[in-house]
């Protein structure tokens, strides 16, 4: 008797060990833009960890750097590279399934960091600090039960972000919303963000 307790209590554990296996994920997504006019380059990479809570909300943590050869040029006209680094939480919702794909809402809160390496003299390397929020569709295909695929559709996002002010560089607070459809070039990989997760 106290045998066939003891394997029915190491089921037991074994059923509900396998369950929890099965609710986590690891993974990540990177995209990558390069503009021939100005010969431009753009990176990012961004791990992510993740819980299933359900068939159709996920839970999880991500983290992102990047490089970028546009910013400093663009945003204020010096010379220069950034380097892109934060943290984000997200919840991902599934809004509908077709087949091996599905469509999932993924809302994300975080603090960025931007660190400019200026290619001018006497310029030291300054930090702006944001916090973002954001709204993103997202395709999903599950290749099998451990892999699954996925796309972030930014060019169709809806995201805030307020930045803190910098007095070495004279940035004043300020934050902006933007929301819309960009299809100017939509080809490009940064519009798409291609990922992975592996699930437990």
């Amino acid at each position: 008797m106290k045998k066939l307790a003891l394997t029915s209590l190491l089921a037991v554990f074994a059923i509900s060990s396998a369950n929890a296996a099965t609710n986590y994920f690891v993974g990540g997504s990177a995209d990558l833009a390069i503009t021939d006019a100005d010969n431009s380059t753009v990176f990012n990479i961004a791990p992510e960890f993740g819980w299933k809570m359900n068939a159709d909300w996920d839970l999880g943590l991500a983290v992102h750097f990047g490089y970028d050869e546009t910013y400093l040029p663009t945003n204020y006209g010096v010379p220069g590279d950034t380097y892109l680094y934060g943290l984000d939480v997200f919840a991902r919702y599934k809004v509908a399934e077709f087949g091996g794909f599905k469509l999932l809402m993924k809302g994300s809160v975080g603090v960025d960091f931007i660190t400019g390496s200026v290619d001018m003299p006497g310029v030291d390397t300054e930090t702006i600090t944001s916090m973002n929020a954001s709204i993103i569709p997202m395709i999903t295909y599950d290749i099998s039960e451990s892999f699954t695929l996925y796309a972030n559709l930014n060019f169709l996002a809806v995201t805030a972000n307020y930045q803190f002010e910098n007095d070495d560089l004279g940035l004043a607070k300020s934050w902006a919303l933007n929301a819309g459809v960009d299809s100017s070039n939509v080809a490009n990989t940064r519009a798409f963000q291609i990922g992975f997760n592996y699930n437990f």
